[in-house]
């Protein structure tokens, strides 16, 4: 069987004007897993990542700790598929719509004393408001024009794994850097669980995470989930 490793990218820039960009310690934390595994000599026979830049960041940060220890790192390929959903356009086009009409998102804002803000209060605020919006776009029941549904982002995803699936079939290891929603997609492709349950998995998918999924002709099979093996500390553990 061949093994696909799919890693989320370190911690990004939430609550600055860019977003999709590595935080200091998103850095810190992708570097550490480049020298976790350079330090065991993780062989990889294939490097991919998503387009947006934390993901190519936190590819790079791995390539420069094997680099720095005399070892070969694969010159890595884009797999547009595995960028992560359009987040930002869906807080922008369906929650305006989803404030008037949804109690929940109603109450969470009366209990809120700033869901913008980057602190403990406004980000746990953002993150409840934007699990509903995002589970209502996963079920299609509110829409915008041009707005990226769920059934396409899905489809892109699982092109990308059978891409991977047909181009390196037999005992490969191939690393793709991208994002909890891709991560989450792959679980549902190899778990057979709803949509629902697929996304809400998102949720608790660490920064820098590696998740391992086994393969072959006839399977694809999870083996690893949220695996953070290079943090000693606890206090590197971020969610968002």
């Amino acid at each position: 069987m061949s093994t696909l490793l799919l890693i989320r990218h370190g911690q990004a820039s939430f609550g600055t004007e860019n977003y999709d960009r590595l935080s200091e310690l998103g850095m810190k934390q992708s570097r550490l897993l480049g020298e976790y595994w350079a330090a065991r000599g993780q062989k990889l026979d294939a490097v991919f990542c998503g387009a947006q830049e934390r993901q190519k960041q936190t590819l790079l940060a791995v390539r420069d700790a094997y680099i720095e220890r005399g070892l070969p790192f694969l010159t890595h390929d884009v797999i547009a598929g595995f960028n992560e959903y359009d987040s930002q356009g869906i807080m922008m086009r369906l929650f305006p719509k989803l404030m008037e009409e949804d109690k929940r998102i109603q109450e969470v804002i009366r209990g809120s004393t700033g869901m913008g803000g980057n602190t403990p209060q406004g980000r746990k605020s953002f993150q409840e408001i934007f699990e509903i919006v995002v589970n209502r776009w996963i079920r299609g029941d509110v829409e915008a024009p041009g707005l990226e549904s769920w059934v396409s982002f899905y489809g892109r995803v699982e092109k990308g794994i059978r891409r991977i699936m047909s181009e390196f079939p037999n005992g490969k290891t191939v690393a793709v850097f991208t994002s909890g929603g891709p991560i989450s997609a792959t679980m549902r492709f190899a778990l057979g669980t709803s949509d629902e349950t697929a996304i809400n998995l998102s949720w608790v998918i660490k920064n820098a995470s590696i998740n391992e999924f086994k393969y072959n002709a006839e399977r694809f099979s999870l083996t690893g989930f949220n695996m953070t093996p290079q943090f000693q500390d606890d206090a590197l553990v971020t969610y968002r």
